[in-house]
This record gives structure tokens, C-alpha cells and sequence, in this order.
């Protein structure tokens, strides 16, 4: 294989940023809802759906078509190891794992926090300090062994047997 063809640093970094702006108005709901309620149902179930919802985004996405909308704006596909098939569920899964540990563990946190305080403003950002840490931690990681080896897997690929590629733009 021709390594130009796994020289996708900077197209993964747009691909990130699309989806954040996907993600973005989940992110103006949030702030409405932390700053007009203190029903802690209500702030919980929200919680839970605005963790999840960009994970199940991505193992579904990159499950059914290989690309999330960010990396079909990219012009890149996550495929299998193999580079001749597309990711199965578990494969898809496994790219989310960790991200998935996250919120699940931060999930129980917040839920203990919630027992402990009234006050919704100061369980978020207990919770945001707890799961940001981890994820920070990992980002940094994937980057280092994204730019390390020559097809640009990062760890979630390796765990995964996926690799990143691009493709030809439909335009």
C-alpha cells in the first residue's frame, strides 16, 4: 500500500471538528436546561442522553457506512484492517470503547454526586473535571501513536484492526 494514501492527520482533525459543530446545538440545550431547571430527573436523563448520543453516533455511523458526516466531509473511511471490508458492530464498538468506559463510570459518578448536593451547577462541573481528565489523557495518547506509525492508526484502530483511509471525493 502507498503511504499517501494513510496520511490522514489533518483530514481526521477536520473530521472532528464537523462532528463537534454536528454536536453543537446538544451543547446549547444543555447550557438552557442547566441554567432554567434544578429538576435533577430532568438533568439526569438529559445527561445521559447527551453523552451517549455522540457515541452512539459513531459506532452506528461508522458501523452502517464507515464515516461519520465529519469524515464524509473529509473525504475519509474507517474499513477493517484488511482494507476490504467495511468495520462490523463489534469492530465499530470496540473504536468507541473507551469513550464508552468514560461514560458509563462518569455516569455512576454523577449519580453519586446527585445524592450528595441540590445544587446542579456544582455536580456538573464535579462530574465535567471527573470525566474530562480521562479523556484528555487519552486524546493525547491517540495522537502520539496516531503520528508514530506509517498508516496513522491511532490506538483506538489497533484495538479496533481498523485503519483510516481516504477516499475519492464525489465532486
Amino acid at each position: 500500500m502507498h503511504t499517501e494514501k494513510y496520511r490522514t492527520g489533518l483530514k481526521r482533525l477536520w473530521a472532528a471538528i464537523v462532528d463537534w459543530i454536528v454536536f453543537m446545538p446538544l451543547l446549547l440545550v444543555a447550557k438552557w436546561l442547566y441554567q432554567t431547571t434544578n429538576n435533577i430527573s430532568i438533568l439526569f436523563a438529559w445527561e445521559t442522553f447527551f453523552v451517549f448520543a455522540p457515541l452512539v453516533y459513531s459506532v452506528i455511523l461508522h458501523y452502517k457506512y464507515g464515516q461519520t458526516i465529519g469524515k464524509w466531509v473529509a473525504t475519509v473511511k474507517v474499513l477493517d484492517v484488511s482494507e476490504t471490508k467495511t468495520l462490523t458492530l463489534r469492530q465499530a464498538f470496540y473504536r468507541d470503547s473507551f469513550y464508552l468506559l468514560v461514560a458509563v463510570i462518569g455516569l455512576v459518578y454523577y449519580i453519586f454526586l446527585l445524592t450528595r448536593t441540590d445544587d446542579p451547577i456544582s455536580v456538573l462541573n464535579d462530574y465535567s473535571g471527573f470525566s474530562n481528565n480521562p479523556i484528555f489523557w487519552w486524546t493525547l495518547i491517540e495522537l502520539i501513536t496516531m503520528l508514530t506509525n506509517a498508516r496513522r492508526r491511532a490506538v483506538h484502530d489497533f484495538i479496533a484492526k481498523s485503519v483510516v483511509v481516504r477516499t475519492e471525493s464525489t465532486n
